[in-house]
């Protein structure tokens, strides 16, 4: 497990875990697809740790950004290191969890129980002063759910786990993916201007917003970046205040002469 973790942490790939080797098949069906712009079953049912029925809608109703990840309680090491990662990110933003946004784990494990379920939302809502609801639901739903994010994992029946990879998805208000992290813990910064931009103008100053128009997301280095316009027209503005500069200097030595 621990030799399996290592080329997790250190493959330039999205991480995975599980602890048989990292079969080709078996990498494959953990890849991350691409689902930006894609709506996620906002109906499909779900349930707390109270046993109450719950769906991802009832978050998006309420107006704001969402932050969701796939995880499950039984998980070795991989989902709590994720989750601790995205518990540092989050108590470094600037913006409030349970105010600008919200937070919800679906388990993967369709046998998950409600007191495990009860436990964790506990734990993690514990750790970021709001709400972080962890939810667990029948294959059918999770199944839907995963299915529609791009998030795929696979039962290992001879270790008695779950191999997947790690995501970090943020929602629109209305339930489509605007973005997702691969990174075992995001980057304050870049998850900051991802629930920005799926805020769509309805969360952070005029700053912000004004900030975020500069920037782009790449994809090839998991972060936002200052558009390419931006950078050359950068260069022309200060360009221009380092001759506006000399000039004023330049009549104010005549003027004292």
């Amino acid at each position: 497990m621990f030799r399996l973790l290592f080329i997790a942490l250190t493959n330039l790939s999205p991480a995975t875990a599980h602890a048989i080797d990292p079969t080709p098949a078996v990498v494959k069906a953990m890849e991350i697809i691409d689902a930006r712009g894609t709506k996620l079953p906002l109906t499909a049912p779900l349930y707390d740790g109270q046993g109450r029925t719950r769906s991802i809608g009832d978050w998006t109703n309420q107006r704001t950004p969402l932050v969701l990840t796939f995880n499950y309680m039984g998980c070795p090491m991989l989902c709590g290191l994720q989750q601790d990662g995205l518990v540092r990110a989050i108590n470094d933003l600037s913006l409030q969890a349970g105010r600008d946004f919200h937070v919800i784990t679906v388990s993967i494990d369709p046998e998950e129980s409600r007191k495990s379920i009860q436990a964790a939302t506990e734990r993690m809502s514990s750790q970021i002063n709001a709400n972080w609801e962890v939810l667990r639901g029948d294959n059918h739903s999770i199944s839907a759910i995963t299915d529609a994010a791009g998030f795929q994992y696979l039962w290992v029946e001879e270790a008695q786990e779950f191999a997947h990879p790690t995501a970090t998805y943020i929602l629109t208000a209305q339930g489509n993916v605007s973005q997702y992290f691969t990174a075992l813990s995001p980057e304050p910064r870049d998850l900051h201007f991802a629930l920005l931009e799926a805020g769509n103008g309805q969360i952070g100053s005029i700053i912000d917003q004004v900030t975020l128009s500069c920037l782009r997301y790449d994809v090839t280095s998991n972060s936002y970046v200052a558009r390419d316009v931006m950078q050359s027209g950068g260069l022309a503005i200060m360009g221009g205040l380092v001759v506006f500069f000399a000039m004023l200097w330049r009549r104010e030595r005549a003027r004292w002469r």
